[in-house]
């Protein structure tokens, strides 16, 4: 990773970012005004804003948040884009020019709009730390460090959230924590230890869970800012990933006891989408035309995932949700996740289902053209998540909690008015950890989780649901994605993911 080259990009990002009251639509101040820029809290506010829309950015950069976690699963039958029908496939290694900026194996194969977050919040961290205590609001010093304090968490939050991310993408990623005031004299950046990383992640989020509140349900910012809640679900998902069960299930019960979180009522399960629901955790904001985005762009999932007549234009989806899949998930066709949740449109004698969570669409008329925006937040984290997290955390055990496995999983399903499980229909561990994957794939279908899901699925059970790695090359980290070898032209220290090394070159 070259500084220089994230500089630039996050140069380019604060360019184009309008300005507005919301929080995630403050800009941050460019690096030049870095000196004369740090001298109130509302300074503070606005650099720290910047480190959640360079989130936004990476993920609208090839709608990567659900092409990432959605795409490459067992989902979807088939994918009208032959560039993303690779990514579905798992051809990732196909060449592609570095001046090609707009494929879409380039966009997915770099790293940069991530580090471009990392560098903001390690920008908000070093300047932080120097304001003095007059710049915060308080009534004595206690107050305003606590207020400073508050601030740092949130950065060290989506510095930690970025890491999280990258690493269970890439594997090994360049660890980077210091403000960088020299950017032409950075030298490259090696992989460092996926450990190490998420370590340094970890230490972020102790510090953020110990400045941050739990939700304050009267903020205009709840759940698009980061708060104790979100940190406990990221420490979660980060044990999940480690393999440290003991620890995700005391990180789920602080958030389900304490975070004040409720699931929405299953009649009202589309609000979930609208955004700032009572079960939302963290979410990226982008339900308001301010940060909205075209639904007929690439880098809206309601451009890859709705039809008519949600988007009158066009005729079939073009991800084409696997029909074997969908009656396998939801057998029980009264779901009211499956009826509040997915839809169809008939194309000549071809039926095309179709799931219509972000179907938030506006139609705007402008110079006799109408364009139609998604008002939908990114849903990163919300509490049905942290439910069926802890439920595999019970199951991941040398013995499993069986009643409280399935304790857990009949919150969920009594939310949508299914038939509860009993410990006597579920016939050993496998099938017990079978049953939580199948339910988190009910529950959070095309919310950038699937992939994952069945990542640890399989490092649990040896046994690969993936339509396109082999158990042998999932055992050879083939799950990981490559790095674009235009990043090794300017990092002449970094090496390729281990499984892609023979087959992406150049």
């Amino acid at each position: 990773m070259k500084s220089r080259y994230i500089t630039c990009y996050l140069l380019l990002i604060l360019m184009c970012c309008p300005a507005c009251k919301k929080f995630l639509d403050q800009d941050p101040v460019s690096v030049v005004t870095d000196d004369t820029s740090w001298k109130t809290e509302d300074d503070a506010n606005a650099q720290v804003a910047g480190c959640y829309s360079l989130i936004r950015s990476a993920f609208n950069s090839a709608c990567s948040f659900y092409t990432y976690g959605d795409l490459p699963t067992d989902y979807w039958a088939d994918v009208a884009d032959g560039n993303l029908k690779n990514i579905y496939l798992m051809n990732w290694a196909i060449s592609v020019s570095s001046g090609d900026i707009h494929d879409v194996k380039l966009k997915l194969r770099v790293w940069t709009p991530f580090y471009a977050s990392v560098q903001q919040s390690n920008r908000c961290i070093y300047f932080l730390n120097r304001m003095p205590n007059g710049s915060f609001a308080g009534n004595d010093v206690d107050e305003q460090q606590a207020r400073r304090n508050k601030y740092l968490a949130e950065a060290r939050f989506c510095r930690a959230f970025n890491y999280f991310y990258m690493a269970r993408v890439w594997g090994d990623v360049p660890l980077d924590t210091a403000y960088q005031r020299d950017i032409s004299g950075i030298t490259s950046d090696p992989r460092v230890a996926q450990e190490q990383v998420l370590q340094c992640a970890i230490s972020d989020l102790n510090f953020a869970r110990k400045w941050l509140d739990y939700k304050d349900a009267a903020s205009g910012d709840r759940v698009v800012r980061a708060d104790k809640g979100a940190a406990f679900t990221l420490l979660a998902h980060i044990y999940a990933w480690k393999g440290a069960y003991d620890s995700c299930r005391m990180a789920c019960d602080s958030v389900i006891q304490q975070g004040g979180y409720s699931l929405v009522n299953g009649a009202a399960y589309h609000s979930i989408y609208s955004g700032q629901s009572a079960e939302g955790i963290f979410e990226i904001a982008q339900n308001l035309s301010t940060e909205s985005i075209t639904a007929t762009s690439e880098a809206s999932i309601a451009f890859h995932t709705l039809a008519a007549p949600f988007i009158p234009t066009v005729t079939t989806p073009r991800w084409q949700v696997n029909i074997n899949v969908l009656n396998q998930l939801f057998s029980d066709t009264t779901d009211k996740r499956y009826v509040n949740g997915f839809t169809y449109i008939n194309s000549g004698s071809n039926r095309f289902y179709f799931c219509k969570k972000y179907s938030d669409i506006t139609p705007v008329a402008a110079n006799n053209v109408t364009y139609y925006l998604q008002k939908n937040n990114i849903p990163v984290f919300r509490l049905a998540d942290v439910y069926l997290l802890r439920a595999e955390a019970k199951a991941a055990a040398p013995a499993p909690d069986y009643g409280g496995v399935i304790a857990d999983l009949n919150t969920v399903r009594n939310r949508a008015g299914i038939k509860e499980l009993q410990v006597s229909d579920i016939a050993g561990r496998a099938a017990l950890i079978d049953s939580v994957t199948a339910e988190r794939g009910r529950e959070l279908f095309l919310e950038g989780s699937r992939y994952y899901d069945l990542v640890r699925n399989e490092r649990l059970t040896g046994v690969s649901k993936f339509l396109f790695i082999t158990h042998a090359e999932f055992l050879k980290g083939k799950y990981y994605w490559p790095v674009d070898p235009s990043l090794m032209i300017t990092n002449a220290g970094l090496r390729q993911t281990p499984y892609w090394q023979q087959l992406l070159t150049r």
